[in-house]
């Protein structure tokens, strides 16, 4: 078997996710999903699926956002119950 140069694998790699892209492409499957999941199958998107991903990259940064904002927040209630069970105890 014989070891491929850098740029020979590159190529390679890229050949084959622009074939995994094609095919679930053909299948009817989610391909803004699977570039998702991975970020090398971006460059084979058409621009009306870069657009798309993007879209929902904007929309999972805004719900992550939203959870770590709500677990601070019922963090803080905890904390604040918890003074105040202390406080009522004395």
């Amino acid at each position: 078997m014989s070891k491929l140069n850098a740029q020979e694998r590159k190529d390679r790699d890229n050949a084959r996710f622009s074939q995994r892209v094609d095919e679930r492409r053909v299948k009817g499957e989610d391909v803004v999903a699977y570039a998702l999941a991975n970020k090398k199958a971006y460059k084979f998107l058409t621009k009306d699926e870069k657009y798309n991903l993007k879209q929902r990259q904007i929309v999972l940064d805004q719900e992550a956002k939203l959870t770590v904002e709500e677990k601070i927040k019922l963090r803080n209630e905890q904390e604040l119950e918890k003074a105040k069970a202390a406080f009522t105890e004395q």
